[in-house]
């Protein structure tokens, strides 16, 4: 039987965060710069720095400290 990589749980955390940065990713390149010519190259850098901003906070430090709070 096949085990899986990521509980559902996650992957739908995962793919949450990922419209919620696009979205916004797009929504600011577009509000701020327009659609000027590296705007993909923008748009790219922008989701992927929101992505891991995001993805980290959600994913890693406020289980973290949540865990230690409930421990002490």
């Amino acid at each position: 039987m096949k085990k899986a990589i990521l509980k559902p749980s996650v992957k739908r955390k995962l793919l949450v965060i990922f419209l919620l940065c696009l979205f916004s990713a797009s929504a600011l390149q577009l509000y701020t710069f327009g659609f000027a010519d590296n705007f993909f190259l923008n748009w790219f850098r922008m989701f992927s720095v929101l992505f891991i901003l995001v993805g980290t906070t959600v994913l890693a430090i406020v289980p973290g400290v949540n865990y230690l709070v409930n421990k002490l």
